[in-house]
């Protein structure tokens, strides 16, 4: 900006250079207002200040102006005025958020002196001769398109002079007739170019083309005739801009502002001006009329088109008569291109009238003309008409038009006397065809026979006739449609026309009806497939594209028969791939033996010839059509033939690599055998071609190298063997035909360090992103030859060798950036476990940290948003790594931990200060102005907007990390430099280095941790509130995870805690995040946000509590102030209740998972469904985070709120135990009914339902609750009895003894317990026995005394069974053992009076368990465990009760016989065995071994 102030302001300086000083100084200014609002509005101001100074300011200045200078001094004049206007256009159009009210009022002051000044012109020009003509000319030209982009109440009192002016230039255009060709793509309908002649496609040679017609006298675009083209966006098809020259510009703006201006003025101005359009052209002769028509036409079409873009109807029939008279005037013109135009005028003429009675009356018009004329003129523009009516639907829908029209043009595509005339109406056939649709399908049939008659007696040199016979059959293939699949005879045969018709179209000499044929046949494969001889067809395509590509290197110059052939094979490949492969190959292998190649298509088939056009092709369509069959070919056969496409690409990129530097870092383990085996080029020489070869370009590599990467997300998505090195090789094994990705890991490997450290920036960032993807997924895949080691260590030195040269000097920022990602990954990975190696990759990323630190104060020769790109990578990088290094344990993440703590101080400071930078540019648009105006730390308040996107792609980690370094260092900073806190904002790289006097006060700790704690909640929220519909689920988790993180601090929990509003506010988003993702990662990590934000309040609330206590004291804790919701009247108002909003975040989960838990779904299909399928671990998951909430919701409550919140509770936790109780064949309970246990057991035991005035109503609900389950519960096989015993313990113990003290409950209770007791499972047996005993050592004798009066005595009669029934298995064993426990128990629990029944009771079972020395030896391995376990218990039996041991030993001698006994059978067991010697050997060995160890 400085250097065009400049160049405008020393333009005075130095007359021989005033004239390029003031061109470059406005295309300077003018090529800035392309960068945008965020670049523009600092310079806003001076600006506006360059473009007053230019224009004079009042009419006295206008005046003088005419009286002084010279020749040379009007041109520096004009030519800056042109360039100012340039660059208010310019500003116009790219900088729209900038064009307020107060910006208008300053632009538009200077517009009436400019357009004074239009009107004095042709003076000034006839006063200095042709010297101004040009400089005129782009004055013009530029205030034309100037005042088309300014509302035209900025000129209305100059409106009448530019009209003249306007009229004058449209009157008397300075170009030829042929000059049409470049007015009229923009003035004619893009279908109807096709008969104006061949010029006007598009093919290899266009440029030749308009070169040809420059030397006719026909100028061409360039960019000598507009330097201001430089900075304006290329048409399409063009490379660069080619401006026209001025006097086509100046007539297409003048027309264009016609159109404008004539649409917004009075019906009876719009008739006097059109009609001296009239008399312009009535005056003009020769031709020099035809360029009047043309540039009246055009700006007559102009004005239709902004009519009929503002919906306005010309209603006045004074305005519609000069229009029809401009038209009538041309549509018989012996001029093609005046036909077309009048015509396209005429059909929207027609359109802007919206009257169906003046549509029919212009083709009853065109009816009559064609009755009666025999000129070809006339036919061909009547008849093109009757298409363009149709074309616009002037009201004339109706099946007598259709009809009529259909009649008339088949009559005279009859005329074989004129081909002319012949193709003119085919081609509006054509059109007619295409605009009827169905109403056309009573015409298909006559239609039919006669394009097959013409294509069949038409001659092959008249193409034009052919070509609209092509279209026509396009136009009538797309209104049969999918009806040419049916099966009936009319369609048999409709559809064996159009095949013989296509066959005809192919034998055609001309490219343009080959190519049409193809299309059509294209068609005819999309809607009826099954009736295309794909066999035949494909040959076909492959012999186009061998010889006119493939031959000798000759390149075919039809364009476009090369479009239809890549089209054609597009579309084939999407549907089938293989079999268009398997037909090329055969018609390679069965083709003549002479061909030569520079791709043997023998053996790589279709899919190299159609990698190697790409390096010869250079049309934009034809190279995406190529592209994209190619991954259509490689989508459907990748998997199935992935060595054969591995093979290609490796290839393709080896063609120009340099072997030397692949082959010096490969430290694979290959045996000689196979290297010497291998089909790769990095370890062969190709054979040398007789031909010279064409080396893979850059581009080419690049999609071969994007092409890996979709071959690895392919195998991705299928999974398996493709990623297991083991189980791989074992599938090989079994089935040799099939092929896993990471038996390639190798080549995987050497493609990406090809492609990484390649001369092409473009090819280094897609092999850097491949080398990441390669590490993201093999990181953890083991090496099965060498346990405890990864198959990706053996690659250290390629991955590093591939990222070294991204962090040198003149490494472009983009690739450090790529790299930057890569390494962090590779750190990342747990692939990397030395020390030595994870300093030599941290090294890189220090060199690039050390560069952030600087970069700002550095100048750079890459834009402004190039930096940002680079620092926010390398933040993102260590962000990574310390991400990595803190989440995982062991001694190889700690060292990685301590590489990463030496940089965390300038990490830490960075990582803010990217975090406030996107905090800013993520403001809306009503809080823009709080942007600093010298930007952020990373970012200037120029580049803001190119700068977010890189904060957007950065943003997540760096959070992740600030909030897991935040709350490990208890969200205080230690920095022994500063001596105290850091600042509010945190040090930026341009502050690093300044002294601690320059900075500004330091803040206090609280206020430090609410900055920065509001700052991180705030992105977090921000985010989560306005979720992008395309929002990456690794970004949300990240942002999940930096909150859980932060939310581990003790500080930020007292503050959510504290803040009631804040912690409702956060349920809230997280509750219509579960709305919006049906992820299961990312539910799940919201519902741990969720428990760490009650746990934050349930704290608080707690602490509250504590110091309600110590300051009321001991005696007085009765009558403690309530806390939680619900004070003393237990309402609950929702909105202001972070226990109903917790509520609600559940039951969406709840309901989700299980949806017969609403009322409202229960009966429904959904419902019955959900009920048959079984819940997945990932359900499972959250339904069990989901309960563990629920559960801690009562301690969030006052005791009168917790009554509230209870009923919904109980039913939620309940119906869960109940919908997901199945009999599991383990005899596992599954996670969701282990959870609603937990849960249950924390509400029953809840300190809420012991408080006095509301023990009641807690007691009345838990006993309804039990009440409920017992009476809904299922007796049937199917549901797990032992989960409901548990519930029912659990309110027996844990509950008041008030709920379950009913005699009804009671019984029902004892009930359960006896059916398990008496079941036939042991398993079921030991679990009841389990739950028994902890009833039995329950502390409180009353409340499980019944249950012990009723459940002993069969827990006795069980076990007194044992003698008589022993145990048969391992589960008999254990329910035996559990028996005999649960009896111990029962001694402990009874009254010392009544415990030497017990205890005689026990004494005689234990010993009943024992076996003598003789059934010892012989015993089942049950019956011995059984022993032993008996004689362990009468050991610790006669421990705990010596006095009645030897009481019990000494009245009864049967018994002290049989414990004898035992006991010397136990001792005959420890024996050792005497060895025997076999074979009659004598003596003893001469090596003794040790068999006694003790």
């Amino acid at each position: 900006m400085s250097l065009a102030e400049d160049l405008l302001c020393s333009a005075n300086q130095n007359s021989r250079l005033s004239l390029p000083r003031v061109q470059a100084g406005w295309i300077l200014i003018s090529s800035l207002m392309t960068m945008g609002p965020a670049m523009v509005r600092p310079h806003l101001g001076r600006l506006l200040l360059l473009w007053r100074s230019v224009f004079p300011q009042n009419l006295k200045d206008l005046d003088m102006e005419r009286s002084r200078g010279d020749s040379f001094t009007w041109q520096v004049t004009l030519e800056g005025r042109a360039g100012a206007m340039s660059a208010i256009q310019s500003f116009m159009s790219h900088c729209g958020d900038l064009v307020t009210e107060d910006v208008l009022q300053g632009l538009l002051p200077p517009l009436p002196f400019a357009v004074a000044l239009l009107s004095q012109l042709p003076s000034l020009q006839k006063l200095y001769g042709n010297s101004l003509k040009a400089c005129s000319v782009l004055y013009r030209h530029r205030l034309y398109q100037l005042l088309i982009l300014m509302p035209h109440t900025a000129f209305e009192g100059s409106l009448c002079a530019i009209i003249k002016e306007l009229v004058a230039d449209l009157s008397s255009p300075d170009y030829t007739p042929g000059g049409a060709v470049f007015l009229l793509p923009s003035l004619c309908h893009p279908d109807d170019l096709i008969l104006l002649g061949p010029s006007l496609q598009e093919s290899d040679h266009r440029a030749i083309e308009e070169q040809f017609l420059l030397s006719n006298g026909i100028p061409g675009g360039s960019l000598d005739y507009d330097p201001h083209g430089v900075y304006h966006m290329p048409s399409d098809g063009e490379s660069v801009p080619t401006p026209l020259p001025p006097a086509f510009t100046v007539i297409q703006a003048a027309a264009s502002l016609f159109g404008v201006l004539l649409s917004n003025m009075p019906e009876a101005q719009r008739s006097q001006i059109l009609e001296q359009l009239v008399d312009s052209i009535k005056q003009a002769k020769g031709n020099r009329q035809q360029s009047v028509q043309l540039s009246a036409l055009s700006a007559l079409c102009c004005f239709l088109k902004h009519l009929a873009s503002n919906h306005i109807s010309l209603v006045s029939e004074e305005a519609r008569r000069p229009c029809l008279s401009l038209i009538h005037g041309s549509l018989e013109s012996r001029n093609p291109w005046l036909r077309c135009a009048a015509v396209e005028c005429m059909a929207r003429l027609a359109h802007v009238v919206s009257e169906p009675s003046y549509t029919a009356s212009l083709a009853q018009a065109s009816f009559d003309k064609l009755k009666v004329a025999r000129d070809v003129v006339a036919r061909t523009g009547h008849s093109l008409a009757l298409g363009s009516l149709y074309r616009y639907l002037g009201g004339i829908r109706s099946s007598q038009f259709l009809a009529s029209c259909v009649s008339v043009l088949h009559s005279l595509s009859q005329d074989t006397t004129s081909p002319e005339v012949q193709t003119w109406a085919l081609h509006s056939l054509s059109i007619i065809i295409d605009s009827s649709g169905p109403l056309y399908y009573v015409h298909i049939e006559p239609t039919l026979s006669l394009l097959l008659t013409a294509l069949l007696s038409t001659a092959p040199s008249h193409a034009e006739v052919h070509r609209s016979l092509g279209r026509c059959l396009s136009a009538l293939l797309n209104t049969l449609g999918p009806e040419l699949q049916g099966s009936g005879e009319l369609v048999a045969s409709q559809r064996n026309y159009c095949l013989l018709a296509c066959s005809v179209m192919q034998e055609n000499p001309d490219c343009l009806v080959q190519a049409q044929g193809i299309s059509c046949l294209q068609q005819l494969h999309m809607f009826a497939p099954k009736h295309v001889n794909l066999s035949s067809l494909v040959p076909t395509l492959c012999e186009v594209l061998l010889d006119n590509s493939m031959l000798v290197h000759l390149c075919s110059p039809h364009l476009v028969l090369r479009r239809a052939v890549l089209a054609c094979l597009r579309q084939l490949a999407q549907r089938e791939a293989a079999e268009v492969s398997e037909h090329a190959m055969t018609m390679a292998k069965d083709g003549q033996e002479d061909f030569r190649m520079d791709v043997n298509m023998r053996e790589l088939g279709l899919e190299g010839v159609l990698l190697s056009l790409l390096d010869r092709e250079s049309d934009p369509q034809l190279r995406h059509d190529v592209k994209e069959t190619l991954l259509h070919m490689q989508s459907c056969t990748g998997l199935s033939c992935l060595s054969f496409w591995l093979r290609l690409h490796k290839d393709i990129l080896s063609a120009s690599a340099d072997f030397a530097a692949v082959a010096s870092v490969d430290t694979t383990q290959e045996e000689d055998g196979e290297q010497s085996t291998s089909d790769s080029v990095l370890t062969s020489r190709r054979e040398e071609s007789p031909t010279p070869s064409v080396s893979p370009r850059w581009h080419t590599r690049v999609f071969s190298m994007q092409c890996v990467s979709m071959l690895i997300s392919q195998c991705v998505k299928e999974g398996g063997a493709h990623f297991n090195m083991a189980e791989a090789q074992e599938m090989k094994h079994k089935e040799p035909d099939r092929d896993f990705l990471v038996l390639h890991l190798q080549d995987l490997v050497r493609m990406s360090f090809m492609a990484a450290t390649d001369h092409s920036e473009q090819l280094r960032l897609v092999g850097l992103q491949a080398l990441l993807l390669v590490i993201q997924r093999f990181s953890s895949v083991p090496e099965p030859e060498f346990p405890g080691h990864l198959i990706l260590e053996q690659y250290q030195a390629n991955v590093l060798a591939a990222v070294r040269p991204a962090f040198n000097s003149d490494t472009q920022p983009d690739v450090t950036a790529s790299a930057c990602q890569v390494c962090s990954a590779w750190l990342a990975s747990g692939v990397v476990k030395d020390p030595s190696d994870l300093h030599r990759v941290q090294q890189l990323l220090l060199s690039s940290l050390s560069k952030v630190q600087v970069m700002k104060e550095t100048s750079s020769v890459y834009s402004e948003s190039t930096t940002t790109m680079e620092t926010l990578a390398v933040l993102k990088a260590w962000a990574e790594v310390y991400i990595a290094a803190v989440e995982r344990t062991g001694p190889e993440e700690g060292s990685l931990l301590s590489l990463v703590q030496a940089d965390i101080c300038t990490l830490s400071k960075l990582w803010l200060s990217a975090l406030q930078d996107h905090a800013l540019l993520t403001l809306p648009a009503e809080g823009s102005h709080q942007l600093p105006s010298s930007g952020g730390a990373f970012f200037t308040s120029e580049t803001s907007d190119a700068a977010r996107p890189h904060y957007l792609a950065s943003w997540a980690p760096i959070l992740h990390a600030t909030s897991l370094w935040l709350s490990n260092t208890g969200f205080l900073i230690s920095d022994p430099d500063e001596g105290g806190s850091r600042l509010s904002r945190p040090v930026t790289p341009t502050t690093m280095g300044q002294e601690c006097s320059n900075r500004t006060p330091a803040k206090s700790p609280e206020d430090l941790n609410t900055e920065r704690f509001h700052l991180i909640l705030g992105i977090c929220v921000e985010f989560l509130c306005c979720l992008p519909v395309d929002a990456p689920m690794e970004t949300i988790a990240a942002c999940l995870r930096a909150m859980k993180a932060m939310l581990k601090g003790v500080w930020p929990r007292a503050h959510v805690g504290a803040d009631q509003e804040l912690a409702i506010e956060l349920i809230s988003v997280l509750h219509r995040l579960l709305l919006m993702r049906e992820s299961p990662e990312i539910q799940l990590l919201t519902l741990e946000v969720a428990k760490q934000i009650l746990n934050a309040t349930q704290e608080h609330v707690q602490e509250r509590r504590r110091s309600a206590e110590f300051d009321d004291g001991a005696e007085e804790k009765e009558t403690l102030p309530e806390f939680g919701e619900g004070h003393d009247t237990g309402g609950l108002v929702a909105g202001r209740s972070l226990v109903l909003a917790a509520l609600e975040l559940c039951l969406c989960i709840l309901i989700r998972q299980l949806p017969q838990l609403s009322p409202r779904l229960s009966g429904t299909i959904t419902g019955r469904q959900a009920t048959k399928q079984p819940l997945s671990q990932d359900s499972s998951l959250l339904i069990s985070a989901s309960l563990n909430i629920l559960a801690e919701l009562p301690s969030l409550c006052s005791p009168e709120g917790s009554v509230s919140v209870l009923p919904t509770l109980l039913y939620l936790v309940v119906g869960v135990l109940q919908h997901n109780a199945e009999r599991n064949p383990d005899g596992r309970l599954s996670l969701a009914v282990t959870s609603a246990l937990q849960a249950l057991k924390t509400i029953v035991s809840s300190p809420m339902s012991r408080v006095e005035k509301t023990r009641a109503s807690w007691t009345s609900l838990l006993h309804s609750s039990a009440s409920t389950m017992l009476q809904s519960w299922d007796l049937d096989t199917e549901k797990d009895k032992i989960a409901l015993l548990t519930a029912v313990t659990i309110f027996l113990l844990s509950a008041n003894p008030e709920v379950m003290s009913e005699p009804g409950l009671k019984n029902a209770c004892l009930q359960r317990f006896h059916s398990s007791t008496d079941s036939k499972d042991p398993n079921e047996q030991l679990k009841c026995y389990r739950l028994i005993l902890s009833i039995f050592q329950h502390p409180v004798h009353e409340v499980v005394a019944p249950y012990v009066r009723d459940l002993a005595p069969r827990v006795v009669r069980h076990v007194s069974h044992a003698d008589s029934r022993k145990p048969q298995s391992q589960a008999e064993l254990l329910v035996l053992q559990e028996g005999v426990r649960l009896l111990q128990a029962l001694i402990t629990a009874s009254e010392e009076q009544n415990r030497p029944p017990i205890v005689s009771m026990v004494f005689h079972l234990l010993i009943s368990f024992l076996l003598d020395e003789n059934a010892l030896c012989s015993a089942p391995p049950c019956s011995r465990a059984l022993h032993d376990f008996g004689l362990q218990s009468l050991t610790q039996f006669g421990a705990s009760h010596p006095d009645e041991f030897r009481r019990i030993m000494g009245s009864s001698t049967a018994l002290r016989s049989r414990l004898e006994a035992a006991l010397r059978g136990n001792q005959e067991s420890l024996k050792p065995k005497p060895r025997t010697v076999r074979g009659g050997g004598q003596g003893s060995p001469s090596i003794q071994l040790k068999t006694n160890f003790l």
